[in-house]
C-alpha cells in the first residue's frame, strides 16, 4: 500500500515538472538579440549571443553590451547623479571612424520602414557620431547601393527646402552609416529640424525615396539646478482655502472691532448750538482772536482785585518816561559841543599846525556844518 502511494506521488511530481514551461527573464531575452560591432576600420560584423549553463547558472555568451540591453541607467551631470528607467538611448560611435556597436535593425513593414535608428523626434547633438541604421533584408537586389540624406524642412508647411547632408554611395547590405553631427547644421539657430530619407536607384534608373524619421539637431541641454520639489496638488487644494479663509476672518474681525471702538456722533458734527464748526463760528473765533481777548480780560479783572486790596501789581515792562530829561538824567542839560572830541585842540595827540597853508578844507566844512546844526 505504501509502495503504490509513493509511486503515484512520484508520477504526479514528474507530470507537474514536465508541464512547467521554460520561462526566461525579459533581460535574458534582450541579451540574446543579435547585435553589430564595428571595428576601428569601420567594418561591421554581426554577433549572435548564445545561452549556456555554467555550474547550473544560465549564462549568455557573446551577449550585447550593457548599453544596448539595459533598462536602468545612471547618469552623472555636473556632479549630480540621476537614475532613469526605460529603453536604451540611441547608440553612438566611440570615434569618428564609426567604431562601436548597435542592435541589428529589423523593420520590414513597420513605421518608416526600413528605418530603425534614429527614431522619430530624437535629439542629435553636435560633435557626436551617431549610427543611422536600416533593415538590410529590405533590399533584395544584389549589390544594392543607397544614399543617406538629411533635408531641412519648412517649419510652417513641412515641405523640404534644401539638403543638410548626404552620404556617399553606400552598400545597403551593411545596414548602417555613421555620421558626426556638425555645428554648421544648425545655421546659427538654437535648433533645426531635419528629415531623413534613403535614396535608392530602381531598375528604370529613377531614384526611389524611402522617407525616414524627423530628428532635431540642437545643443546639449544645459544643466538646470534643482529648485526643490514641486508642491503637491492635493496639499495645495487643502492649504489654499485654509489660508484664504483665515485672512477673510481677520479682515472681518478687524472691521467689526473698528466699528465698535470708533463711533462718530453725527449730532456733534452737524449741531451749531454746542461748539460750532465751520460757518457756525465767527471769523474771529475761527482765527483764534476771541480766545486771546478773553484771556486779557481775565488778567485785567485780577489786577483790579489786587489793587482794590492795596497790593501792587507786577509788570514786566516799566512805565514809559514822560520827558527826555527823565530818561537822559544828568545828560539832558549838558551842551552837545562840550561832549565833542576835538582831535586838534590843545592837549590832543594830533596837534598839527592849523595855519592857512596846512588847513584841511573838507574837515573845516564838516566842522562848520556841525556848529550850525547845534
Amino acid at each position: 500500500m505504501y509502495t503504490s502511494t509513493s509511486v503515484t506521488a512520484a508520477a504526479l511530481l514528474f507530470s507537474l515538472a514536465s508541464a512547467v514551461p521554460n520561462i526566461r527573464s525579459r533581460q535574458t531575452d534582450a541579451a540574446l538579440e543579435p547585435w553589430v560591432t564595428v571595428n576601428e576600420d569601420g567594418k561591421p560584423s554581426t554577433v549572435t549571443p548564445v545561452l549556456s549553463t555554467i555550474s547550473g547558472t544560465p549564462t549568455v555568451i557573446s551577449g550585447a553590451p550593457h548599453d544596448l540591453t539595459a533598462t536602468v541607467f545612471t547618469e552623472t551631470n555636473y556632479g549630480k547623479v540621476s537614475t532613469s528607467t526605460g529603453s536604451a538611448p540611441i547608440p553612438t560611435a566611440t570615434d569618428s571612424e564609426g567604431a562601436g556597436s548597435f542592435p541589428v535593425c529589423q523593420n520590414k513593414g513597420g513605421d518608416h520602414a526600413p528605418w530603425c535608428l534614429p527614431t522619430e523626434g530624437t535629439p542629435l547633438y553636435p560633435g557626436i557620431t551617431y549610427y543611422f541604421t536600416w533593415d538590410a533584408s529590405y533590399f533584395t537586389a544584389p549589390n544594392a547601393t543607397i544614399l543617406v540624406q538629411g533635408n531641412y524642412i519648412n517649419e510652417t508647411t513641412g515641405n523640404v527646402t534644401d539638403q543638410a547632408f548626404e552620404s556617399p554611395k553606400w552598400s545597403a547590405s551593411w545596414g548602417f552609416w555613421s555620421y558626426k553631427i556638425e555645428e554648421s547644421l544648425m545655421k546659427y539657430q538654437s535648433a533645426k529640424n531635419i528629415t531623413l530619407q534613403l535614396a535608392t536607384t530602381t531598375t528604370s534608373g529613377e531614384p526611389d525615396i524611402l522617407p525616414g524619421p524627423k530628428v532635431l539637431v540642437t545643443h546639449y541641454p544645459v544643466y538646470q539646478p534643482d529648485t526643490g520639489k514641486t508642491p503637491d496638488k492635493q496639499a495645495l487644494i487643502i492649504a489654499l482655502p485654509t489660508v484664504f479663509g483665515f485672512i477673510a476672518i481677520c479682515l472681518v474681525g478687524t472691521c467689526i472691532w473698528n466699528r465698535k471702538a470708533r463711533q462718530i456722533g453725527l449730532g456733534n458734527i452737524m449741531s451749531r448750538g454746542r461748539h460750532g464748526y465751520g460757518i457756525g463760528k465767527s471769523s474771529r473765533s475761527r482765527m483764534g482772536f476771541g480766545k486771546k481777548k478773553k484771556a486779557n480780560e481775565r488778567i485785567q479783572l485780577m489786577e483790579r482785585e489786587v489793587e482794590a486790596d492795596g497790593g501792587e501789581v507786577y509788570r514786566d515792562m516799566p512805565d514809559l518816561p514822560r520827558r527826555d530829561s527823565d530818561a537822559l538824567g544828568s545828560l539832558a542839560g549838558t551842551p552837545t559841543e562840550e561832549r565833542r572830541m576835538d582831535f586838534y585842540g590843545p592837549g590832543s595827540r594830533d596837534q598839527r599846525d592849523r595855519s592857512p597853508g596846512n588847513r584841511n578844507l573838507f574837515r573845516d566844512e564838516l566842522r562848520r556844518q556841525d556848529n550850525e546844526r547845534l
